[in-house]
């Protein structure tokens, strides 16, 4: 992240701006507040996890990033090509794997799948507990890779990964594994700024990242960038991208997830 923060500095010296340091906090509760306190002034994170952030703190999303020249994603359930489940009514009595709770679309998406469809869910203690006949069990396996091996080694019924992964293992063991839901589509990756910076600054800000791509040198810095190909905005503007997001995060809530 440093290329990036040092090329912010020197664009944005018309402002004052002498230094641009850089903060990492672990959890959303840390980073809700280090927004509020005007600690940390722009935010990069997946969407729901950023919209979650952004709405507690009173921040505004921002841009959309765009990662390994992608600008939307979304979720997959999947289960072995061989399996009997179907649907997902058919996971009612199976155990299910998520990546962590964190996750847009390794748990948030598809969890929501599964509360949009109004099905018994509770989380287990580990892969060897057993869920109840009427419910669904799930269980954070901790990385997507471990969710495919849990999937593969039959620990799991089910398993939830993103397009790129699924890409991945159907390359790897063609035809072994098939798709049972697919989640809504998403940003990519979401820059939020904190609630109250300079609408002069914010500007900027925006035209510096969006014109990023334009160069091959600004380019290299954006690919440093945790692979970032470039900033935009969101088509459908904030409120066409954020509404159907911020109403899945009342069903999350609602369910005691997030």
């Amino acid at each position: 992240m440093t290329p990036m923060a040092r090329y912010l500095e020197t664009e944005l010296a018309d402002f004052g701006i002498t230094e641009v340091q850089i903060r990492v906090e672990t959890s959303s509760v840390g980073m809700i507040s280090a927004l509020q306190s005007n600690e940390v002034d722009l935010y990069f994170d997946s969407p729901l996890v950023a919209a979650h952030v952004a709405r507690s703190a009173g921040a505004v999303p921002f841009l959309r990033r765009w990662k390994r020249g992608e600008a939307s994603y979304h979720s997959l359930i999947i289960v072995p090509t061989d399996s009997d489940i179907h649907d997902l009514r058919d996971l009612v009595g199976q155990r299910i794997g998520f990546q962590e709770p964190d996750s847009t679309s390794g748990f948030l998406l598809p969890v929501d799948m599964l509360l949009d469809a109004r099905l018994p869910l509770r989380e287990l203690v580990d892969r060897t507990e057993n869920p109840d006949e009427d419910e669904i069990g799930y269980v954070f396996t901790e990385d997507d890779k471990n969710t495919l091996l849990w999937l593969a080694r039959g620990w799991i019924a089910a398993g939830a990964t993103d397009p790129r992964r699924w890409a991945q293992l159907n390359e790897a063991r063609p035809g072994a594994f098939r798709i049972i839901a697919t989640s809504v589509e998403v940003p990519r990756q979401v820059v939020v700024r904190r609630g109250g910076l300079d609408a002069a600054l914010s500007l900027r800000i925006s035209d510096v990242l969006q014109d990023m791509s334009e160069n091959e040198e600004t380019s290299e810095i954006l690919e440093q960038f945790h692979k970032t190909s470039r900033f935009d905005e969101f088509p459908r503007g904030v409120a066409g991208t954020f509404d159907p997001i911020y109403t899945l995060l009342d069903r999350l809530a609602a369910a005691d997830l997030i």
